[in-house]
C-alpha cells in the first residue's frame, strides 16, 4: 500500500533514532519518505553530523504516518509553540502517530499522548509521565494508532513491528532478514533491568545535570499550560 511518512528532523537529533527507522521504510515499496523540519535545509545532529530535511513542515499538508525521534534537541521543541502547533496539526489528521526514544515527550507536549500508554529512553520516563502519558517500559508500545519506541537502538525493532502492521508479517521478516537484524550485545546490560545496579546507578548520575535540564523545562512548559 503507499504511505507517506513525515520524518521530522530537528538540530541535536539523535542520529540513529532516526536513521534506523528509516532504513525499515526505505526498503518498503511505496512508501514515500518525508524528511522535514520547521524550516528545510541542514540539520545538524549530536555530534556534529549534517543531514537534510528536504521539506518545511507547515508545507506538508497531511501524512498516513507521523514519526519523531528524539535526542537533547527536544529540549528546544518543548519550548517552540509554533513547532508544537505544526505537529499536533499533522498528527490530528494521521492514521498513526509514532516516535522512538525523547520523540514521545514531543508528541506528548504537543497533546498527542495524552491517556495514552507510549514509551521512551528509560532516563525520561517520568517526564514523559509528567506530560499525560500512561508510561511503558516495553520496547515497543502501542494503544491504538500511537506507537512508540524505546530509546535509540528501539527504532529498528519499531520499524519492523510498524511495517508488519501495514504490510504484513511476511514483509516484515523479509525485512528483519536483508538488514541481518540479529542482535548478540557484548555485554548484556542495555536496559537497567539486566543491568548490575553499580552501573545504572554510574550513568544515572553523569546524566544527573541534563536531566533535571530537562525536568525544568517540563514543569515550565506545564506551569504555562495551567
Amino acid at each position: 500500500m503507499n504511505y507517506t511518512v513525515a520524518m521530522i528532523l530537528f538540530d541535536d537529533v539523535t542520529i540513529l533514532d532516526f536513521i534506523g527507522p528509516y532504513e525499515v521504510f526505505n526498503k518498503v515499496e511505496d512508501w514515500q519518505i518525508k524528511t522535514c523540519a520547521l524550516q528545510a535545509g541542514d540539520i545538524r545532529c549530536e555530534g556534529g553530523l549534517k543531514v537534510r530535511a528536504e521539506y518545511n513542515l507547515a508545507d506538508i499538508v497531511d501524512a498516513d504516518i507521523l514519526f519523531i525521534p528524539g535526542g537533547t534537541g527536544v529540549n528546544a521543541l518543548i519550548q517552540q509553540p509554533s513547532y508544537l502547533n505544526e505537529i499536533k496539526r499533522l498528527g490530528l489528521q494521521a492514521k498513526y502517530i509514532t516516535s522512538v526514544c525523547t520523540g514521545s515527550l514531543v508528541l506528548a507536549a504537543a497533546g498527542l499522548l495524552q491517556g495514552y500508554s507510549a514509551t521512551t529512553h528509560w532516563r525520561s520516563l517520568h517526564i514523559l509521565e509528567k506530560l499525560g502519558a500512561v508510561v511503558s517500559e516495553d520496547r515497543v508500545v502501542q494503544d491504538d494508532n500511537r506507537i512508540t519506541g524505546g530509546g535509540i537502538t528501539s527504532g529498528i525493532d519499531f520499524g519492523l513491528q510498524l511495517v508488519g502492521l501495514l504490510e504484513g508479517a511476511q514483509k516484515a521478516k523479509e525485512l528483519e532478514l536483508w538488514l541481518e537484524y540479529h542482535p548478540q550485545p557484548p555485554y548484556g546490560v542495555g536496559h537497567p533491568s539486566i543491568a548490575p545496579e553499580e552501573l545504572v546507578a554510574e550513568l544515572v548520575e553523569k546524566s544527573k545535570e541534563a536531566i533535571l535540564k530537562r525536568e525544568k523545562i517540563v514543569d515550565a512548559f506545564l506551569k504555562s499550560k495551567s
